[in-house]
């Protein structure tokens, strides 16, 4: 079978090239004839005591020490290799296979390309790996996603006769193919296994449930001769992934045992869905609650626009003894950018250097958008910069930031600069592109703008880019042009637009644009009080006092209690607290 490299490599092509293998079969040697249970032959074995340490050799002795740390990689491969021939040249074969077989292992989770540059040089001195190094080469390949070397991994063990018959090896081999996402060989590989258990069949369980492959996954759970909790949990997360969190729940309640993952895969999948009622619900049931499980309630409230529920969260977890990680504070900083408060994001923003928060792309872009919104923009620009290649996410908080808190000029600069850096905008980048045309009074550069969104951008309009041009044109009193354009809006009048474009009727005392766009706005939003008191303003300006009048008793016959809002407010103490305010 012929793979693409580009087809199934998701890391940098650099970092593939430097394993130095072009995807074709490894020429390791074949196995010896005799060997013993610890891979030598016995004469080796008797001779060097059994222990395999490179005693015998000072050389291997040291850079077995180096190669049996896996707290750091190993040594460069040239002067690995180096070593490795000098070392070679005293010592038996097998010694030099069982530190390198020992090496891999070792180094296949926390370094598995230096795991994977040691196998490489294996045929090179010669010698093979071994039926207990083979797996954990393959799970190494898996992690980076190297299809064409774990295929040619595969044709070793079948040159080394480990398959089928060594389980491991076949559970490896299932589980690369099913990370590499290339289910057909996936399947192929578990068919071939004689005896498959439960780690068999989990390895392409949990590859449909990343897919949503909720058929697959389902005929391939009911074909299971035994099911692990893995395997329970692989279906909750299938159905979650599918958006059925009917269906997940109901498996859920048909689990033999759960653990934390079962309950945390369930409360991420009714966040998902909004359903935060409940997710509290399964979460206070959660007998041993965990971070996941606390990081999933608190962006489920904030995803949910319930950022005041998302931070008693967050304290009710601080006062758990949990401590945050970076998911957390994603959902942290995000419900504080809901709120506004330039105080808030003050403390957000200590808080995050004070617990040494990792500041990954995902967090400083989430600490971007909460400054922007919260008008603190010297500390927005300060985390854009920390971001290495920031992609179209940062550059609209940024830009939309700017926009709305009078840095119009500003929000444009970064705009062209994020053209220069070839970062393809997206719709919600136009909005803030818009708003800063409309504040800072660029109309043509703002039409420009909007002519580019379609024949540059290939992008469709939406109703709030239709309300930045109408607020945009208004602002310059070219009312009889918005005007045009509201009525012609092909998803009809917006409440945003026709806002828009009363405001500046208003400003520019147009009454009798005014009365057909209040009209229009009475019968879309009946119970929204500013649009009445506009247009009442509107003929109090114009000393019309009769009309100004009939339009308050509008109101009041159809408003007869007014809500007090509420609002946000925090002492020096960081204790934040409701309270009511009037207008």
């Amino acid at each position: 079978m012929q793979v693409q490299k580009a087809q199934y490599i998701k890391s940098p092509r650099p970092s593939y090239k430097l394993l130095r293998h072009n995807g074709s079969a490894i020429p390791f040697p074949a196995p010896p004839p005799s060997t013993t249970a610890a891979g030598r032959p016995p004469h080796m074995a008797a001779q060097h005591g059994g222990s395999g340490n490179g005693n015998g050799n000072p050389r291997l002795h040291r850079l077995s020490r180096v190669l049996a740390s896996s707290d750091q990689p190993p040594p460069p491969a040239a002067a690995l290799h180096a070593h490795l021939v000098r070392a070679h040249a005293a010592t038996p074969s097998a010694v030099v296979r069982s530190l390198l077989n020992r090496a891999i292992r070792r180094l296949s989770k926390p370094h598995p390309r230096a795991a994977l540059r040691l196998l490489l040089l294996m045929p090179r001195l010669p010698v093979s790996p071994d039926h207990f190094s083979l797996p954990f080469a393959l799970n190494a390949a898996a992690s980076l996603q190297l299809l064409p070397l774990g295929a040619s991994l595969h044709a070793l063990a079948l040159r080394l006769a480990l398959l089928p018959g060594r389980l491991p090896v076949a559970n490896a081999l299932v589980d690369l193919y099913a990370k590499c996402n290339d289910l057909p060989a996936a399947h192929a590989a578990l068919a071939d296994i004689k005896a498959p258990d439960a780690v068999s069949f989990n390895s392409l369980l949990c590859a449909h449930a990343r897919l949503a492959s909720v058929p697959d996954a389902e005929t391939l759970f009911a074909a299971m001769p035994s099911r692990t909790q893995v395997s329970w949990n692989a279906m909750v997360v299938v159905y979650v992934n599918a958006g059925d969190v009917s269906s997940a729940r109901r498996m859920f309640d048909q689990m033999p045992t759960r653990d934390s993952t079962s309950w945390s895969v369930l409360i991420v999948g009714y966040c998902k869905c909004g359903s935060m009622r409940n997710a509290r619900e399964v979460f206070d049931g959660m007998p041993a609650k965990n971070l996941v499980a606390w990081t999933a309630m608190i962006n489920g409230y904030a995803q949910s626009g319930l950022p005041e529920a998302s931070f008693a969260m967050f304290r009710e977890m601080e006062a758990a003894g949990i401590e945050p990680d970076a998911a957390t504070m994603v959902g942290v900083i995000s419900a504080a950018s809901q709120i506004g408060s330039m105080e808030l994001a003050g403390w957000v923003g200590t808080y995050v250097d004070k617990k040494r928060i990792e500041r990954n792309e995902k967090v400083l872009t989430a600490l971007v958008d909460m400054h922007a919104k919260c008008g603190n923009v010297d500390e927005a620009l300060s985390a854009f910069r920390e971001i290495a290649q920031p992609d179209a996410y940062p550059y609209t908080a940024l830009i939309s930031g700017l926009a709305a808190h009078g840095h119009a000029k500003l929000a444009l600069q970064v705009f062209e600069r994020m053209q220069a850096q070839s970062v393809w905008p997206d719709p919600i980048t136009f909005v803030g592109v818009l708003t800063a045309c409309s504040h800072a009074g660029l109309v043509d550069k703002g039409l420009e703008h909007w002519e580019a969104m379609v024949k540059y951008y290939g992008m469709a309009r939406r109703a709030d880019h239709y309300a930045c041009v109408v607020d945009m044109l208004g602002r310059a009193g070219r009312l009889q042009e918005a005007f045009e354009m509201v009525q012609t809006m092909p998803m009809g009048p917006h409440p945003g637009a026709l806002g828009a474009l009363l405001s500046a009727c208003k400003t520019h005392g147009n009454v009798e644009i005014a009365e057909v766009v209040a009209n229009k706005l009475f019968e879309l939003e009946p119970r929204n009080t500013g649009n009445y008191i506009m247009l009442s303003s509107i003929y109090a300006e114009k000393e019309q006092w009769e009309e100004a009048e009939r339009i308050r008793s509008l109101m009041k016959m159809k408003l007869p209690f007014k809500q007090p809002g509420s609002s946000w407010v925090e002492n020096r103490q960081s204790e934040r607290g409701r309270f009511p305010v009037r207008s």
